[in-house]
């Protein structure tokens, strides 16, 4: 259990059993819990402010009314209800549905969400780290040339590439299957060669071994990374006869692979050991004494849509960089054909600088080649220590350090099964604009729940606040423990259609994270708006409509139950957008709010029938003076949203 073979042949000794092993010892600790996500620090930061302002807020509510009545029961009474009252309450509903509406809009985008959380982490995400092959290329790479260490067509090291290929028991990659494809098409007979074993790929060495039996001889085949294939040569073949490997033949290979390779190829070394005395057992040490033999050299195209989704994802503040096993030649001819150009940086010039220095170039560099699993790992950690919402994007068993690591890990369909493990996100389809459109979602979906969370917590705040103003100076409560319950309730009904409403595409463009500190001034700036307006609304009741006596309390107390409730549900429209007059609601939110304003007023006259609720019939000129407090609301909020605006440069 817990083992997952790739490829190669080997043998399995049981050295320990159940509780022993290590997937046993599992049971005793908690598996290694991944590094907290944007979202995850988010919505903690938002919890902790939530806590601190209830506590601050319902100890202020019991001093200053247990003072002032001196009736301590009916204190603690009410301060609780204040703790009910400023909670939002439907911030897990609002949060899970908005999760949920954009999961299902996603999977008709050919993207499956495993970790519903990180649909407003791919909206929040600002560097998108994928790999070239399959993202920006078509991932459909075909044979081109395979010639000898003189740079001519050589039948001989297209058969030694075809051996390797097919006669490997591991996990066929796109190179293999090229090879093999290419090969038959041209029958290519393989038939003498007989498999004895192999050492198969792996990240580190970038090269993979076969040991056959040909015409009674044991020879050993390898395919690999250039670099890697000459550290292992120490002779070449050099017009048909086996001579010492020297300075000016690897530079002369080299010099031929970098021409492929700027062209856009990908380039791979093939060496023999043409003459191999044996031993039981082969493995990575064996590899040595090669004979270099030629080159292999692939066309994979970029796709025609890669260039213009990139230009896409940039303007909506999505950098690509570009994490790859491929050499650096290869590397950049894609970039460049895709519209990204910089510097390259390469695995071994990473492992050559300390976390400090990483962590500038990473900021100057999008093009990084010649990359193993670590370092493809320690680069997106470093991203994400630098401030940034990281996504990864790869399909590979050496990409799942780095799909761990990051904010989003993205893989697909046709991916290697412990890549698919280590994402949250699948794509049905490997293409750059499926992302594009995943970013679009999660920003939506990160936009209606911060509507709805500087709606709530403004909403909030205002009642509080205009509560201990009217606990001061009126002789009975504002609103009784149960009116305020009642309101809380119908007001989350307009809430309920904030996560399907519509989110302008200037705030889509815009990279989006949580700023704990913009929800709390805008908690106090929007709160004291409503107060002012709700201040404005006693002094009406009190001195004009004259429900300023003990036995009048029941018609001030309903009044301002529905002038509360009514202003606070327009304030949605504010809020949502920083056009009002240009963006238009969506279809269920209006009907909501429609429905909230027609509960707001029939609940009351419904209600005063029975006896508890302490709620009466009003007179009709009260509705006129209402009409008033909406305006007069929006007034005020509509000159401080300009100012706000003007001031910090944001809205939402």
């Amino acid at each position: 259990m817990g083992c997952n073979v790739i490829s190669g042949q080997g043998k399995g000794v049981v050295i320990k059993t159940g509780l022993d092993t290590f997937i046993g010892n599992m049971n005793k600790q908690k598996e290694v819990v991944k590094e907290e996500t944007t979202f995850d620090k988010g919505m903690n930061h938002i919890t902790g402010l939530l806590i601190k302002c209830m506590v601050i807020i319902c100890i202020l509510v019991f001093v200053i009314y247990g003072m002032i009545r001196g009736n301590i029961n009916q204190a603690i009474l009410f301060a609780l209800s204040v703790a009910v009252g400023i909670t939002p309450s439907m911030l897990p509903m609002i949060v899970n549905v908005n999760l949920t509406k954009g999961s299902k809009a996603l999977a008709k985008k050919n993207t499956l969400v495993k970790s519903i959380k990180s649909i407003q982490n791919l909206g929040s995400m600002d560097v998108l780290c994928t790999d070239k092959t399959g993202t920006l290329t078509k991932n459909n790479i075909e044979l081109q040339k395979y010639i000898n260490v003189d740079g001519e067509d050589d039948d001989y090291v297209l058969k030694c590439a075809y051996v390797n290929s097919s006669l490997g028991t591991g996990y066929k990659n796109i190179v293999d299957k090229a090879i093999i494809q290419y090969a038959k098409s041209h029958n290519v007979d393989i038939s003498n060669y007989k498999k004895i074993d192999e050492i198969p790929f792996d990240y580190m060495r970038k090269r993979s071994s076969i040991v056959v039996t040909h015409h009674d001889k044991i020879r050993v085949i390898a395919k690999g990374a250039l670099e890697e294939i000459v550290k292992v040569c120490d002779m070449a073949r050099v017009n048909g006869e086996e001579v010492p490997i020297t300075k000016e033949i690897t530079e002369k290979v080299n010099k031929k692979a970098e021409e492929m390779a700027k062209d856009g190829m990908q380039v791979i070394a093939l060496a023999v050991k043409p003459e191999y005395t044996g031993v039981d057992e082969y493995d990575a040490e064996d590899e040595v004494d090669f004979t270099l033999i030629g080159l292999i050299a692939f066309l994979d195209p970029p796709k025609p849509s890669a260039e213009q989704t990139i230009k896409k994802l940039k303007e909506y503040g999505v950098d690509i960089k570009i994490l790859t096993g491929d050499n650096a030649f290869a590397t950049k001819n894609i970039c460049n054909a895709v519209g990204i150009e910089t510097k390259i940086l390469t695995g071994k010039e990473i492992d050559e600088l300390n976390d400090y220095e990483l962590s500038k170039k990473v900021e100057e560099i999008d093009i990084f080649a010649r990359m193993n699993p670590m370092q493809k790992e320690r680069v997106v950690s470093i991203l994400r220590k630098n401030g940034h919402s990281v996504g990864y994007m790869g399909d590979g068993v050496n990409d799942a350090p780095a799909l761990r690591s990051s904010d989003v890990g993205i893989s697909v369909d046709g991916g290697t099964d412990i890549a698919k493990e280590s994402s949250d996100i699948i794509l049905l389809e490997q293409n750059l604009e499926v992302i594009h459109n995943g970013v679009i979602e999660g920003r939506t979906v990160y936009g209606n729940i911060l509507k709805y969370m500087k709606l709530a917590l403004s909403q909030d705040f205002g009642d509080v606040f205009s509560i201990l103003i009217a606990s001061i100076f009126l002789p009975f409560l504002p609103l009784l423990p149960i009116q305020m319950l009642i309101q809380d309730f119908i007001v989350e009904l307009s809430q309920i259609g904030i996560p399907y409403d519509n989110v302008d595409e200037g705030f889509l463009r815009k990279v989006k994270k949580w700023e704990i500190k913009s929800i709390g001034r805008f908690m106090v700036v929007f709160g004291v708006i409503s107060s002012i307006t709700d201040i404005v609304a006693f002094l009406v009741f009190w001195f004009v409509l004259k429900y300023n006596s003990m036995n009048l309390q029941a018609y001030f107390q309903t009044a301002w139950f529905v002038e509360c409730i009514v202003t606070e549900t327009f304030m949605i429209f504010y809020i949502r957008t920083n056009h009002i007059t240009k963006s238009r609601p969506s279809n269920t939110l209006l009907l909501l709010t429609f429905l909230t304003i027609v509960a707001t007023i029939t609940v009351p006259i419904v209600l005063s029938f029975t006896t508890g609720f302490n709620f009466v019939i009003l007179p009709a000129i009260y509705y006129l003076y209402l009409i008033g407090f909406v305006v007069i609301y929006g007034v005020i909020a509509q000159i401080v949203k300009s100012i706000y605006i003007k001031k910090f440069g944001e809205w939402l």
